[in-house]
């Protein structure tokens, strides 16, 4: 009779190829789970730092939905490109709907006269004339300011943790009588007084971190505008910006902000 054959065995049992396919699979759900709770701040700059290496190009980055904003925004004015939704946002739920929102408001009312709306890079800037908010050399606030902001109060309420900072930035346009040490003060107290007016009447909402409020007043020494004299050029220099970028992103200096959206040098 034949002897038994003995076999060994020495890659282990199927109990080890089973574990491992376990534990596979628990790694896999756990990567499904933190990239569904991704900071989009910090994943399109980590697809930004990929595209700049050639890892990326734009046309998969915008496949998946994660491309810059600065590149689906229009040509310098803020308006949507090829890569920006066209469609209603009746809700803010993030930070990239605020634009569009906040475009709405200023279509469905025809102020694009008085109010500009630009999308840069991880931000939204607003510049208001000075007569939607305020009446001249007056730092009071009227109902169609206090609407416009109840309106951006709407916007930001449901995402206060999405927003980095908001700024508040009050100009004034240059008179010939600002030559005093009265007058100049006069002109720079007028456009804190403005841009503080505005941030407070959000601050006293309750609905995002004072700490993330800022304000400041630039009197007339940055305008959009050339000091000429005529009353065209002193409606543009007398206005309200508003400032605001998204959590996680780079701050941005008013300069800069000034060549994305005028595409020039302030003064």
């Amino acid at each position: 009779m034949r002897p038994k054959k003995e076999y060994s065995f020495s890659g282990g049992t199927w109990l080890d190829t089973y574990a491992d396919m376990v534990t596979l699979m628990l790694t896999f759900f756990v990567l499904l789970f933190a990239m569904s709770t991704m900071n989009q701040a910090k994943w399109k700059k980590m697809v930004e730092a990929f595209q700049e290496r050639g890892f990326v190009t734009q046309e998969s980055a915008k496949a998946s939905g994660q491309g810059s904003s600065k590149a689906q925004a229009g040509p310098g004015n803020g308006e949507p490109g090829g890569g920006e939704s066209t469609e209603r946002v009746d809700k803010v739920t993030e930070f990239s709907q605020l634009y569009r929102y906040l475009k709405q408001y200023v279509d469905d009312n025809n102020l694009q006269s008085s109010v500009k709306i630009f999308k840069g890079d991880h931000y939204s800037f607003l510049t208001f004339t000075n007569n939607v908010f305020f009446e001249g050399n007056s730092a009071v606030l009227m109902p169609k300011g206090k609407e416009t902001l109840d309106y951006l109060c709407g916007a930001i309420k449901n995402i206060p943790d999405q927003i980095g900072e908001i700024r508040f930035m009050g100009h004034t346009a240059k008179d010939s009588y600002v030559t005093t040490a009265e007058t100049q003060i006069f002109d720079r107290e007028l456009s804190m007084d403005r841009a503080k007016n505005c941030l407070l009447y959000v601050q006293l909402k309750g609905i995002i971190d004072p700490a993330k409020l800022v304000s400041e007043g630039y009197g007339h020494y940055r305008p959009i505008a050339p000091h000429d004299g005529t009353e065209a050029n002193r409606i543009k220099n007398r206005r309200v910006e508003i400032y605001i970028s998204e959590e996680g992103s780079d701050a941005v200096s008013l300069s800069d902000i000034y060549k994305d959206t005028y595409k020039k040098n302030p003064g």
